[in-house]
């Protein structure tokens, strides 16, 4: 019992973080949406020659789209397992009392002894919950590492497609960077909190 404890009071402070930086890869999402457009009116302005750099700028916009949807509906999955968290927590605190309560006697022992048992099952069936929780969680953290990866792709791509913006390369490339950088930011955020789940 003390084991479940201490790993679900763990448990919670590592599902408080991870939905912190979750915002925070939202927040800087939206970032890259607004550079991205930045981006298409600063291909727009230079003409034909950065048609490539205004397409792969409207992929960005579709890539942090995606991502940002994707991060917010993490929430769910992070509701569950803190509320998986929680309840564990509670059944260890209630199995505490029984066991304090069985001190009690011989009759407040036969009386409890089942309660007590089923308590148990209990808590160890919540610890299988958050178990797949987490699982749950890790995989879908995996899939947006996949996606933001993709979205690391794109910025390299507008730093290609920007040498050829004619006099509006060096406009250009500042966007791309800010991009790149922006995307890295992401992605480290996400690659963070992978090390966490493991």
């Amino acid at each position: 019992m003390m084991d479940t404890v201490s790993n679900a009071a763990a448990d919670l402070h590592r599902v408080v973080k991870i939905n912190e930086e979750i915002k925070k890869v939202v927040r800087i999402s939206s970032e890259v949406n607004l550079v991205a457009l930045n981006a298409m009116l600063t291909a727009k302005r230079s003409g034909e020659k950065s048609r490539g750099f205004g397409v792969v700028s409207s992929e960005l916009r579709v890539f942090s789209g995606k991502l940002e949807h994707f991060m917010i509906d993490l929430e769910a999955p992070i509701f569950e397992l803190l509320k998986g968290v929680a309840q564990l927590l509670k059944q260890a605190r209630v199995q505490r009392h029984f066991v304090a309560a069985m001190r009690g006697g011989d009759s407040a022992k036969r009386l409890l002894t089942p309660l007590l048992a089923r308590k148990e099952a209990e808590l160890v069936a919540g610890g299988e919950r958050v178990k797949r929780d987490w699982s749950r969680l890790a995989m879908l953290l995996k899939r947006a590492l996949q996606l933001c990866e993709m979205g690391g792709a794109l910025s390299r791509s507008a730093k290609i497609e920007a040498v050829y913006g004619g006099d509006m390369t060096a406009s250009l490339k500042q966007v791309s960077n800010q991009i790149e950088r922006t995307v890295e930011s992401i992605l480290s955020i996400l690659k963070a909190l992978r090390t966490e789940m493991c």
